[in-house]
């Protein structure tokens, strides 16, 4: 029988016994500690236990952020944690570094200690109104930041378009239903672009999650923000419009106006940091179709990865495209 070489894998989950072996003493945690596998996502997070608390370690999937993506976002949180603004806290090695670059099976990965966050999901609308004030506190200290943001652009180009190819390839045998999406996707292009400039602070450094998950509130109500892992430059209005995506799938008019009601009071505690602009509030309008197309088009390129393509179906297509004609019937009240 012939020597079988090891055979190329598109995803792996490293073993949780070997990465507490290897990294942890790098940072000096004091033993007994503990690694177990939590999660397996866009990013695979294990959770870390010792003597001297608790941890997140997030390794990061090859071929979607480079060392200089990670080590950009960890210069980001440790700008804004030196302006006052409350988010996940980088744990540095003994050395002084942050990430740990790691060879996997299907090439490097990087790997980031993070102090785990004790708190509660949002629940009232003071969690809200605390929220929208934490991100315009965050966007205003990250306009401060030097040198400039060296990682994406969350533009309409990195938003729309990357993901319009994925989507077209899925949709190559119902061309009439991929053109109504291209219609909208041509429409919300040409209608953000003429109403806002790529100039700060209306343009600048962008969570880009908002969606309300990535945030904990500790007992006394203070938010802490999490997961900076799709941060890049972009519209600060289509970052906020996000968190108009509550339950994005459904369309009935009873969570529509849950989700103007949550909207209205996280801008309200936006607003009490940083106005917004005529035009950025018609912006966050638009943003549930952006999202939309971003959506369907990142789990077409990375949850297959680790999932794979059983539920990529005309299912799948029929549920989308279900928002999406109910967002065309809503035209009138999209058309600015």
């Amino acid at each position: 029988m012939p020597d079988l070489k090891p055979f190329p894998v598109q995803d792996s989950v490293l073993s949780a016994e070997v990465l507490a072996d290897a990294l942890l003493p790098v940072y000096g945690l004091t033993p007994p500690y503990a690694c177990r596998f939590f999660r397996k996502g866009i990013c695979d997070t294990y959770q870390i236990q010792s003597a001297d608390g608790g941890y997140y370690l997030k390794v990061y999937r090859a071929g979607r952020r480079s060392f200089q993506d990670v080590s950009e976002e960890v210069r980001l949180l440790n700008h804004l944690l030196a302006h006052g603004v409350a988010v996940v806290r980088p744990v540095p090695r003994l050395d002084g570094g942050f990430v740990n670059p790691l060879q996997a099976p299907e090439g490097p990965r990087h790997a980031v200690l993070f102090h785990a966050v004790e708190g509660q999901g949002e629940s009232t609308d003071q969690h809200r109104r605390d929220f929208g004030a934490a991100v315009a506190r965050m966007h205003l200290a990250a306009d401060l930041m030097t040198p400039a943001y060296n990682r994406q652009h969350l533009d309409m180009g990195a938003l729309v378009e990357e993901n319009m190819v994925h989507i077209g390839q899925l949709m190559v045998h119902r061309p009439d239903d991929f053109a109504l999406i291209r219609a909208i996707a041509d429409q919300i292009k040409d209608q953000v672009e003429s109403l806002l400039p790529h100039s700060s602070p209306i343009y600048g450094i962008c969570h880009g999650d908002l969606h309300g998950g990535d945030v904990l509130y500790d007992p006394s109500g203070r938010p802490t923000l999490l997961d900076f892992d799709s941060s890049g430059c972009g519209w600060r209005a289509v970052d906020l419009g996000v968190y108009l995506c509550h339950d994005w799938m459904n369309t009935s008019p009873e969570s529509d106006r849950v989700r103007q009601n949550r909207l209205a009071v996280f801008l309200d505690g936006y607003q009490s940091v940083r106005e917004l602009g005529e035009n950025e509030r018609a912006v966050i309008q638009l943003t549930p179709a952006i999202r939309h197309i971003f959506l369907m088009g990142h789990v077409l390129r990375h949850t297959t990865v680790y999932q794979g393509w059983n539920w990529a179906d005309d299912g799948f297509i029929d549920w989308h495209m279900h928002w999406f004609r109910h967002w065309q019937g809503e035209a009138v009240i999209h058309t600015l």
